[in-house]
């Protein structure tokens, strides 16, 4: 057994957690980790929320001072204070192919990452075209990363780092096991599967014992029971709480806590993907929580805006929990152990809002304009990361994976002809801001149909003579649209008309995007109805 593996046990003990070792040890050499002697690399932890918006925070960096009064996260304020924020972050439009993206590193157009939109490219319904007014037919995609691509938890398991993934992953075993995290290089999984979110938000009892009914696997049911008073006073939370129901969002958070300290007594770096289920529907949050959104907002507002407002505020909560088990990773009041100054914290969202309006952004959750696709992005490590400041530098979700890369050393990176990267490291750009601040143009492409949401079309973000414009091709009405970001967040006036040479440009380089000749690239466009042949890139104006 190795040291991680039986620094874990000694830690831990947990059944579940010895049973996968003793299954990872009897496979032998083709899951064999590579060791490295006990170093300086930092841990690296992704928070990532699901569909919360943009500024669906009080944090006003990441949001470019655009977060509403009604919005009241005070830990994501200090996370931010303490760092680095991203405005100009952005993700696929929902949530699998975010998850995707992150995990591979690479655009669905890779072979490897063949991940468009959650179920299918033919969703019709909701407002949109139907089926029979569709000029095409969305092709077929997959649900699940492929087994063949090298993830992110396989890369940093090679440079040294023991590896864990708690919550939502969705991404893994719709089609086979070989999918789920435990075969995709996480050395812990809590929770993840196929599972695209919570079927409950409470605890119930089953028999004597409490569960989360059909929540991540029973994973979270050892953590399910009410909130008891020795709970509560530990965590300051009001008393009339005792004997009720224990919230998703807190029992996620106890996993989150237990096992930062188990993996804070092992003398290798961790790699840790907390994906929470929240803030996904349904949208019931802690009656204490609850309560005080309704009074903040007063009574003229509806229900559901207090339950969405809480459920933000218990994220909030576990944002408040994961520093504090940073700085004091055991729990006895002494931070001699604190491992906060090692361990970088990436905040974010897989997509856009979809429970009240991202204004000043245009849309939601499942469509390709910003209120879509931008999400907030906070880089925290104290005495690594400058505290406080705001970068302009565009992000995506792609860039996550060189990104820790680089954080941790780059000793090892997967080959390119066997796993090419997409994206681009920010690591330079977040511990220096402004030294890094030309990325790269982001491109995006839809070959099918998600309801009044989505058809098929392609899109890329990019700068011209200084300004920051959006290009995008509709295949329904065979249009172009052209934004200027930098002066239009909102993307109100479409200046196709008014800009034609720099329409012309960025067409040319979202064509030349998507015909590259890279290994692995083959994009995936709609098929003609009545010959079921791709059509392949937009013609250009």
């Amino acid at each position: 057994m190795e040291a991680w593996q039986s620094c874990l046990l000694r830690s831990v003990g947990r059944v579940g957690w010895l049973v996968f070792f003793l299954m990872l040890a009897l496979k032998g050499g083709n899951d064999a980790v590579v060791l490295a002697a006990p170093t300086t690399q930092p841990n690296i932890i992704i928070f990532m929320v699901d569909d919360l918006g943009w500024n669906h925070v009080s944090a006003q960096g990441p949001t470019q001072g655009t977060s509403q009064a009604i919005y009241q996260t005070p830990h994501l304020e200090r996370l931010a204070a303490s760092g680095v924020s991203l405005p100009f972050a952005y993700a696929q439009p929902n949530c699998a192919p975010t998850r995707a993206a992150m995990l591979t590193g690479q655009y669905p157009a890779r072979v490897n990452n063949d991940v468009y939109v959650v179920g299918n490219l033919n969703r019709f319904g909701r407002g949109g075209v139907s089926k029979q007014q569709a000029r095409f037919t969305g092709p077929k995609q997959h649900e699940d990363v492929s087994k063949n691509a090298v993830t992110i938890a396989e890369a940093l398991k090679q440079n040294g780092y023991t590896t864990a993934h708690i919550g939502k992953y969705h991404v893994g075993g719709h089609a086979s096991a070989e999918t789920l995290p435990e075969q995709a290089g996480f050395d812990l999984n809590i929770g993840g599967s196929s599972q695209g979110h919570q079927p409950v938000c409470f605890a119930s009892k089953k028999g004597e014992k409490w569960v989360f009914k059909g929540l991540g696997g029973g994973d979270f049911d050892r953590w399910a029971r009410p909130y008891d008073e020795a709970y509560l006073r530990q965590r300051g939370l009001p008393v009339s709480l005792a004997g009720t129901p224990k919230h998703v969002s807190d029992a996620t958070g106890d996993a989150l806590v237990e096992t930062l300290g188990e993996l804070a007594r092992c003398d290798r770096p961790f790699y840790l993907q907390f994906h929470t289920y929240a803030v996904h529907g349904p949208v019931k949050a802690r009656p204490d929580l609850v309560a005080a959104a309704r009074k903040r907002i007063g009574p003229a507002r509806q229900r559901q805006q207090a339950e969405y407002l809480a459920f933000i505020a218990g994220v909030d909560e576990t944002v408040g929990r994961l520093v504090t088990a940073l700085e004091d990773p055991d729990g006895d009041g002494d931070q001699a152990d604190s491992i906060r100054s090692n361990t970088l914290v990436l905040f974010t969202s897989d997509n856009g809002g979809t429970h009240a309006n991202n204004l000043p952004l245009r849309g939601e959750k499942g469509m390709f304009t910003e209120g879509g696709v931008r999400v907030p992005l906070i880089a925290s490590w104290p005495g690594q990361v400058p505290a406080g400041l705001v970068s302009q530098r565009m992000v995506h979700a792609v860039d996550y994976y060189p990104t820790c890369l680089a954080i941790a050393g780059r000793r090892w990176q997967p080959p390119a002809l066997e796993h090419p990267l997409d994206g681009e490291s920010f690591a330079a750009e977040i511990l220096t801001p402004g030294s890094d601040a030309d990325r790269g143009p982001i491109g995006f492409l839809f070959p099918g149909y998600l309801d009044s949401r989505a058809q098929p079309g392609a899109w890329l973000i990019d700068e011209v003579a200084g300004k920051r414009f959006k290009i995008g091709y509709d295949y329904e009405t065979d249009a172009w649209s052209l934004f200027c970001l930098s002066d239009d967040l909102g993307e109100s006036r479409n200046l196709a008309a008014e800009k034609p040479g720099v329409l012309k440009l960025l067409a040319t380089r979202l064509v030349d995007w998507l015909r590259q000749d890279t290994p692995l690239w083959q994009p995936k466009f709609p098929l003609e109805k009545a010959t079921g042949k791709p059509v392949g890139p937009p013609p250009l104006p």
